[in-house]
């Protein structure tokens, strides 16, 4: 029997895991002219989509701690209030994707917590800091947002996806 330490370097590191596949979309919502098809004007609103998923390549080497990193255009703001409802917060995570219908966890979560922000997985950066604390103007967006970042919990299973949406206005 080998000693555990020799055993663990005979082993050797585990693998990385293959990339994540990620693909951003944005659709406008609304328009300040109440066009039937909205255009992407001053004032439209747009929603941002993420989807993310995990190859089937990673199926002996699991994803752990993923963390996502949404930077905002510059010509965006932030919509900071409860997005999805239920108070679920500013970013709206759909979990699944059997051919598309949901029904396949992914394996992770969202946590988030308007009333102890320090604990969730959301966190929002001025452009100085991953502190800042957004605060919403009379139509529920926030100016000062630059970024957005996610962490997610658990282990996301191979060939699964999730999907985030979170709404800007156009500066």
């Amino acid at each position: 029997m080998l000693p555990v330490a020799l055993a663990a370097m005979l082993a050797g590191a585990p693998a990385a895991a293959d990339p994540l596949v990620l693909t951003k979309s944005v659709t406008t919502v609304s328009d300040p002219l109440g066009n039937a098809v909205p255009r992407a004007l001053p004032g439209s609103v747009a929603d941002y989509r993420t989807l993310a998923s995990n190859p089937l390549a990673n199926l002996a080497r699991p994803v752990r701690s993923v963390v996502l990193v949404e930077p905002l255009p510059a010509n965006v703001i932030l919509y900071v209030r409860d997005l999805a409802g239920a108070g679920k917060g500013p970013i709206e995570f759909a979990d699944g994707s059997l051919l598309g219908t949901g029904l396949v966890s992914s394996g992770l979560s969202l946590s988030y917590s308007a009333a102890a922000p320090a604990g969730d997985g959301l966190e929002f950066s001025d452009g100085s800091s991953w502190s800042y604390q957004p605060v919403a103007d009379a139509l529920g967006y926030d100016a000062r947002v630059r970024a957005i970042r996610l962490t997610l919990s658990g282990t996301f299973a191979t060939n699964t996806s999730f999907q985030l949406r979170y709404r800007v206005r156009i500066r």
